[in-house]
């Protein structure tokens, strides 16, 4: 998605923190500073529906939808039915989807797979479900509310349903709700000991460790810059919200961005770091959310960051760059504990345009912020041994996507994957094997390029409408995880 050439760059604003420096955009310091805690999680809701008259009369149910950062959901969904009114329970796996129905996109929750039965099948069929989103915006920004239900029939037809309640719930009001929850959970299920058995966290104590976080984002750019801001405030969010939670109190942030955006800034930051070295047990984070593009001959899977100017572009030059791979050198070669380098950008020719697909289900005010696992976050950023990781959003010869409200694809599905291993479900003590949380990088960035290739599949990316956009994140972890 991104590889044209961004607006004219001014030289970098520098202040000084801690010791070091830090690059701000003009009026985006505050932005990035306040709400470093809020942290997008999961959400669910409470939804009744009817289905309509038939002869086996009106069937009412009531499901709670489970919504997860990456727009998968899950919905638990009881209801009588027979003679002897009796309760069945299940479990519907469902995928967050846009579905273009006469030039009209509408947002859904689909089904994924199967229903499965948790007590008794029901022997007249189970209706499965889809739920359709509305978008709707606040002054924090766009949200999807639950607008409707449909039914599937035995033609496999959809059939409007009639949704008599939806209610958004809290982390907290299912916590205070143990009869609610159990109406639609086990006490043996994870997700039901997630939401009861774990207990409020204490202060973390002080760590020694850094984490040397720098976020590179081509914000001004004309065609990607709100998806790049998006990227950055996201990004900057989480990886601090990580580091606090840890206990790590230096946090040295580099953001390069806005007016600041340029090569020059970048060789400055690296150069700094290279001086002050990292310590063997230090953190460092490289992200670069932008235009990026491989030129001829390139032998490098990894795409190059591009620093283009209008004027380069106007006058059809490469431009300034650096290659992601060599930044992932230079800081290899300080060998601090974890070395992640992630870049968000097209991985294609210099003149390819850019792709934006569709926004995710985002729930009013963000979600539902869960426990804090600190094993599953120590285990992913103070692990025993040395980790290198270096990942593009995308293959060689194929486009990033990405969307404005969301920002790029790969970003968006790789942080949800991290809220969903530290603060959500998935973090749940019932997924620890003998103290130790099974969270790995592997599992999170594979889950991540997964979800990212359907999403941006849905996008043409050629002349034809068969020609879809294929987007699989380029990954590598040193040392070889075992699979």
């Amino acid at each position: 998605m991104r590889h044209h050439p961004n607006k004219c760059t001014q030289p970098a604003k520098i202040t000084f923190f801690a010791g070091w420096y830090f690059f701000v955009q003009t009026g985006l310091f505050l932005l990035l500073f306040l709400g470093f805690t809020k942290v997008q999680a999961q959400t669910s809701y409470y939804i009744v529906y009817e289905s309509a008259a038939s002869a086996n009369g009106i069937k009412i149910y009531k499901s709670l939808v489970t919504l997860q950062p990456d727009g998968n959901a899950v919905a638990r969904i009881q209801y009588n039915a027979g003679a002897s009114n009796k309760l069945f329970l299940y479990e519907q796996a469902l995928r967050d989807s846009s579905i273009d129905e006469d030039g009209v996109v509408r947002k859904y929750l689909l089904p994924m797979g199967d229903a499965l039965p948790l007590i008794d099948p029901d022997t007249l069929g189970f209706a499965v479900p889809r739920f359709v989103f509305k978008k709707q915006y606040d002054s924090n920004g766009y949200y999807y509310e639950p607008a409707g239900v449909e039914l599937q029939n035995k033609t496999i037809t959809w059939l409007t349903a009639n949704m008599t309640e939806s209610v958004q719930k809290s982390y907290e009001a299912l916590r205070n709700d143990e009869p609610f929850v159990s109406a639609f959970y086990f006490e043996s299920d994870e997700f039901y000991q997630y939401i009861f058995e774990q207990a409020t966290r204490a202060t973390p104590s002080p760590r020694i460790e850094k984490m040397f976080l720098f976020v590179v984002a081509d914000t001004k750019d004309a065609t990607v810059g709100k998806s790049t801001e998006t990227d950055l405030k996201n990004v900057s969010q989480l990886f601090n919200s990580i580091a606090t939670n840890l206990g790590i109190t230096k946090i040295i942030p580099v953001y390069i961005s806005g007016d600041g955006y340029s090569k020059a800034a970048v060789e400055k930051a690296l150069l700094a770091l290279e001086a002050q070295k990292p310590a063997p047990i230090d953190i460092v984070v490289f992200y670069f959310s932008g235009h990026g593009f491989r030129l001829p001959g390139d032998q490098s899977k990894y795409p190059r960051m591009s620093f283009r100017t209008a004027l380069n572009r106007a006058n059809e030059e490469v431009g300034d760059n650096i290659l992601l791979e060599d930044v992932y050198r230079r800081i290899s070669a300080l060998k601090p504990r974890v070395n992640l380098v992630l870049g968000d950008c097209c991985n294609a020719d210099i003149y390819e345009n850019p792709v934006f697909g569709t926004d995710a289900i985002r729930p009013k005010g963000g979600g539902a912020l869960g426990y804090f696992n600190i094993e599953s976050a120590k285990k992913l950023f103070l692990p025993p041994m040395p980790l290198s990781i270096i990942v593009s959003s995308v293959e060689k010869d194929h486009l990033s996507v990405g969307n404005p409200d969301i920002g790029g694809y790969y970003t968006h599905f790789l942080t949800a994957e991290l809220r969903k291993n530290i603060w959500g479900f998935y973090s749940s003590s019932v997924l620890l094997f003998g103290g130790q949380s099974n969270s790995s990088w592997l599992k999170i960035l594979l889950e991540a390029r997964k979800n990212t290739y359907w999403k941006a599949k849905a996008k043409q990316c050629g002349k034809t409408t068969n020609d879809r956009c294929i987007q699989q994140a380029e990954i590598n972890i040193d040392p070889s995880p075992l699979l």
